[in-house]
């Protein structure tokens, strides 16, 4: 098989896919999508929104900040790795191939990981890794926290993942991120850089209550209880 056809056959796998997740009524009537499209402002990326021109300037001139894609996040963090195939970010970008948007600059911002970045999503064919809004969607790129916590990756120093009990084998490490745990306000401002006003009803709480839609990702299932 050649490597055309493979990309076809993939192509039309996310399209199958599609359209088992977006729901039957026309997405491409949708207001909102109109609304988006018929925008004069310059399209954007979220992790410039979240953290501001001077210190996202600052982050991508260090060269220290590179996407690696989640087949590394895995590694450390199966359980996240996991339970985040059933949630609706990481197929965001089969939304888009099911109203022909896929390539358009305004959606893709906020449908795939890092666009609009250097080392970040280019398109289907040149990174398919990064479709979808991955660890590093939310995260921003992963290298730098890769690189400090490189030394702990042994299978005596598995991060933890989720919950709050301590085991002897099992330690967390954090660190590395610009939109890290450790850096709330920036993290929110991140979520609401994509679910804005416009977008607000695909994700309800984020703006009104927007810990307690924070608290459902603290888990490797959104929506789990943590509190055990």
């Amino acid at each position: 098989m050649g490597k055309n056809s493979g990309k076809i056959i993939i192509v039309a796998l996310l399209t199958a896919l599609a359209c088992l997740l977006v729901p039957q009524y026309s997405l491409a009537a949708d207001e909102r999508i109109q609304d988006e499209l018929s925008d004069p402002s310059p399209t954007f990326n979220p992790l410039r929104k979240a953290l501001g021109n001077k210190t996202y300037d600052h982050a991508m001139k260090s060269g220290k900040y590179r996407y690696t894609g989640n087949a590394k996040c895995r590694l450390c963090h199966r359980e996240f790795f996991v339970g985040r195939k059933k949630d609706p970010h990481i197929y965001s970008y089969e939304r888009l191939v099911a109203t022909k948007h896929q390539k358009n600059k305004r959606c893709l911002g906020c449908h795939t990981t890092g666009y609009n970045v250097e080392s970040g999503f280019i398109s289907f064919k040149k990174t398919p890794i990064l479709i979808g809004v991955q660890c590093e969607g939310c995260h921003g790129p992963g290298s730098e926290h890769v690189r400090l916590h490189a030394k702990d990756a042994s299978p005596f120093a598995i991060p933890r993942i989720g919950g709050t009990k301590k085991r002897k084998d099992n330690k967390e490490i954090k660190g590395g991120f610009l939109v890290g745990a450790d850096k709330p306000k920036i993290i929110k401002r991140m979520c609401l850089s994509c679910h804005t006003k416009r977008w607000g009803h695909s994700f309800p709480r984020t703006a009104h209550d927007f810990q307690a839609a924070y608290n459902l990702y603290k888990t490797p299932l959104p929506g789990d209880d943590d509190s055990d």
